[in-house]
């Protein structure tokens, strides 16, 4: 899954010539990252160009990091040794950069509103001059939903319980260890995802790699919301054929709301987590999915063979157990 972090990258200081710089390369300081950068990063969502400008003033370096929907503000960086971590601001949400110097690129991961990928980048020329009031005169890329309060208790379930979407902040496998195979598209997710949950595999939803019948349970937290609507069908029969006769399907998810700017094309649903013994405070970052919500879950659900046994809608998010018939 999904959350608020840190995005990996590679910057190495141009030198006066090659010869030079096969010598001697000089050392990365906070001044010499200073400049204008072109390239892309990708995600789910896929590619998109991007700029960075990195400007020094004060000894400080800040900057913006644009994908086209508005900049992302880099508000400060540390530096030890080649390796720089810059500091991040996204519509009030933080997150940061972390790299190492290579041939004038830009090369690493990110991840940032609970949104995550590759990036690529080529320093083009110094530092671009900066607008008056960058943030204000373009809108935010997300829009910020109010906080999301979700209590999860430690609910009953015989044998394994399937886990889509398990990595991130795995809240199923911290919630139910042992019993948790935990599968998600993203190995660095399930890599950073704590608990100790029985199995941790890369796994496509779509087509899931487990015999009919396999699993008791199936559990969905906060993860609906990163698939593409038109895969949610395909994803629902999956779920049902790996289930058992009776078993259940168990799914946490948001209430998208109405899209007040038009120009906002992603929204961010910052969560408190309260389980038995501990809370997890995160944020997932989306694009938005109109309409998508308990109703239209639910129907999904049912047009492929589920029963509703229970639904519970709460402020921004809803719960869902659903039962595969007999």
């Amino acid at each position: 899954m999904r959350r608020l972090g840190i995005i990996l990258l590679t910057v190495l200081l141009p030198t006066a010539s090659v010869a030079r710089a096969a010598q001697a390369p000089l050392p990365v300081t906070v001044g010499s990252l200073a400049g204008h950068y072109r390239g892309t990063a990708t995600s789910p969502q896929g590619t998109v160009p991007v700029t960075a400008d990195l400007r020094l003033a004060d000894g400080k370096l800040t900057g913006s990091l644009d994908s086209g929907d508005g900049p992302i503000a880099i508000t400060g960086a540390v530096l030890t040794g080649d390796q720089v971590v810059l500091t991040l601001e996204m519509g009030g949400s933080p997150g940061s950069i972390k790299g190492l110097a290579k041939g004038g690129r830009i090369e690493g991961e990110w991840v940032l509103g609970g949104m995550a990928g590759t990036l690529a980048l080529t320093r083009t020329g110094d530092a671009q001059a900066p607008a008056a009031q960058p943030a204000q005169a373009k809108p935010q890329p997300f829009a910020t939903h109010p906080k999301l309060e979700v209590v999860l208790p430690d609910f009953p379930a015989e044998g394994l319980i399937l886990d889509v979407g398990g990595g991130g902040e795995g809240v199923i496998g911290q919630l139910k260890g042992r019993q948790v195979v935990a599968i998600d598209l993203s190995k660095r997710e399930l890599d950073e995802a704590p608990g100790a949950p029985l199995l941790k595999i890369v796994m496509d939803a779509r087509d899931l790699k487990f015999t009919d019948a396999t699993f008791a349970t199936v559990t969905v937290f906060f993860t609906f919301m990163y698939i593409d609507p038109a895969d949610l069908e395909k994803v629902f029969r999956e779920i049902y054929r790996v289930l058992q006769p009776g078993g259940r399907l168990l799914v946490w998810d948001p209430v998208f709301p109405t899209k007040q700017d038009p120009a906002q094309a992603n929204i961010l649903f910052p969560l408190h987590v309260t389980l038995p013994a501990k809370e997890i405070n995160t944020g997932y970052g989306v694009r938005f999915r109109d309409g998508q919500g308990a109703e239209h879950v639910a129907a999904l659900a049912e047009k492929t063979g589920f029963d509703v046994v229970s639904r519970r809608n709460e402020a921004g998010w809803f719960f869902l157990e659903l039962r595969k018939s007999r």
